[in-house]
């Protein structure tokens, strides 16, 4: 009779327990907010936006500017190169070679100079995308707030959407507010490495 009592002590203790932790899930399951997604265009945001352009025009410029510098280095290097050639049968072939040799540092300078440029360019462009997105964080946030929204997606990962789901014009007003330009400068030259663009 005892282990009966004891047998049956332990079911209903089971039986308590699993029906505590079920409660449990139902309630975790029940504070679950319904989802309502909204989309927004993230490639029109990163062409559209006024600091999106502001940038765009920036950078094209200091392109242009490094591109002109560059190209006077290599015009230089053409004619000396053109002169090199010219001496080939006129200088003993020693010093020829010394000439040919000190050109060849230039042009591997010239090289080396240009893949630093790319460089910093990169770099720039990339820490200016980072602050827009810094920028962009609050803004999203908000804008999920005012939707009564729990989610918020890029138009690029939807298959298909019914009308009425796209807040990109949304973001683009408040990022114009938020941030309408911004400050870009190329990145330091990396320690050791002295750029030669100009000389």
């Amino acid at each position: 009779m005892t282990k009966i009592i004891k047998t049956n002590f332990f079911l209903a203790t089971v039986f308590a327990i699993c029906s505590t932790v079920y409660g449990i899930n139902i309630a975790s399951a029940q504070e679950i907010p319904p989802a309502k997604i909204i989309v927004i265009d993230s490639t029109l945001i990163g062409t559209n936006a006024a600091v999106a352009t502001d940038l765009t025009r920036q950078v094209t410029q200091i392109q242009n500017q490094l591109q002109a510098d560059l190209k006077t280095r290599e015009d230089l290097l053409r004619a000396e190169n053109d002169d090199l050639k010219t001496k080939i049968n006129i200088m003993p072939q020693e010093a020829y070679n010394l000439l040919q040799q000190e050109f060849q540092v230039k042009v591997n300078e010239y090289q080396q100079d240009v893949q630093i440029q790319n460089r910093q360019i990169e770099v720039m462009v990339t820490n200016a995308y980072a602050e827009i997105e810094r920028a962009l964080i609050p803004i999203r946030l908000n804008i999920l707030q005012l939707t009564g929204a729990t989610m918020m997606m890029d138009k690029s990962f939807a298959l298909v959407q019914v009308p009425g789901l796209d807040v990109t014009t949304r973001v683009i007003e408040q990022l114009d507010i938020a941030m309408p330009s911004i400050n870009v400068e190329l990145p330091p030259v990396p320690e050791g490495v002295a750029p030669r663009v100009g000389e």
